[in-house]
């Protein structure tokens, strides 16, 4: 899912050309968020990564996090800009992964005979 042009966050960090990262939880990281639509994410504790992208629904944006396993795309709400921490983010790629690894169950479950 994730696009060569999509920003990384890998270690709490968003890498700029500059040499200058944004880090996440602060001031300028949810300025950011504001300029742009999408975004992946690489957990720093796990081996998870999800995507995220901004959606318009009821006349306002929020976050959903996006994760392809076992071809089935799984996703999640994140909410509002403001809620996306480092904390935050850590806790919905968790909560991404165990969803998908709970369908892939139930799916396993479904072909025992």
């Amino acid at each position: 899912m994730p696009h060569n042009d999509t920003p990384w966050i890998r270690r709490g960090q968003l890498p700029r050309p500059d040499d200058t990262p944004i880090l996440v939880d602060t001031p300028i990281w949810f300025a950011w968020l504001e300029t742009v639509d999408r975004f992946c994410f690489a957990s720093q504790q796990h081996a998870y990564r999800f995507t995220a992208r901004k959606e318009k629904r009821r006349g306002h944006f929020y976050w959903y996090a996006y994760m392809k396993d076992d071809a089935k795309l799984h996703n999640i709400y994140l909410g509002k800009s403001e809620r996306l921490t480092l904390a935050y983010l850590e806790q919905a790629a968790a909560r991404l992964r165990h969803k998908a690894r709970q369908s892939r169950n139930s799916r396993s479950l479904e072909l025992i005979p």
